[in-house]
């Protein structure tokens, strides 16, 4: 009886240890399921992550891109108002100093200040500045010219040569000519021609060219 009491009871923690052995298997396959779903959404998501924006094959300058054509090297209009401003200060000076400038070197390097401002400059003020500059050069050949036709000329060097001198035979013929009765050669009397004047700088056109910068500064900045 004992043993078939013991045989009897010993089947049942059998079946029940079968039953856990089974149980913990199928935790573990959902446990790893569930860790390869997890893996796979978190992989999803970092790629998502990491992919660069698309650009757009329009072409469609952004609002910095449109702002820099706008307000040409600077980037808002109150940086481009405030530079315009400046050079208008500048370039009301130009006719006096162009009235000091030398005829080469000094032209050359007032251009250059116009022609670096105007390129900075907005669009829809630059070819003020460009006018201006094409007065400023005009002036400059001018003066240029001036400067050729007053330049002293070389002096040539005469080159003397030993010649015989013979003593003169008086003639019986000659009477002697008297002082008063000579006069001077036509030559002599001509007086020298004097020297052009340096031209000077017609400011008319070129005040009306910062006539439009002006406009420009109170139509767009105020």
């Amino acid at each position: 009886m004992a043993t078939d009491s013991g045989g009897a009871a010993a089947r049942p923690v059998a079946t029940c240890s079968r039953g856990r052995a089974g149980l913990r298997l199928r935790v573990g396959v959902r446990l790893r399921l569930t860790l390869s779903a997890l893996s796979l959404a978190a992989l999803a998501v970092g790629v998502i992550g990491c992919s660069p924006a698309e650009v757009s094959p329009t072409g469609i300058p952004t609002p910095t891109d449109q702002a820099n054509s706008e307000w040409g090297s600077y980037g808002n209009r109150d940086d481009a108002c405030s530079a315009v401003a400046g050079d208008l200060l500048t370039l009301a000076l130009v006719p006096k100093n162009l009235a000091l400038a030398d005829p080469g070197s000094g032209v050359n390097d007032i251009d250059d200040v116009i022609v670096a401002a105007g390129t900075a400059a907005p669009p829809s003020v630059a070819p003020n500045y460009q006018q201006l500059s094409a007065l400023v050069r005009s002036y400059g050949v001018q003066l240029a010219a001036w400067s050729a036709a007053t330049a002293p000329s070389p002096t040539p060097t005469v080159t003397q040569t030993p010649s015989l001198t013979l003593s003169p035979t008086p003639s019986p013929a000659s009477t002697p000519t008297s002082p008063a009765s000579a006069s001077p050669s036509p030559s002599a009397s001509a007086s020298p021609t004097s020297a052009p004047d340096r031209p000077t700088f017609d400011d008319t056109p070129y005040t009306a060219r910062l006539d439009g910068i002006k406009t420009w500064l109170s139509t767009t900045c105020g």
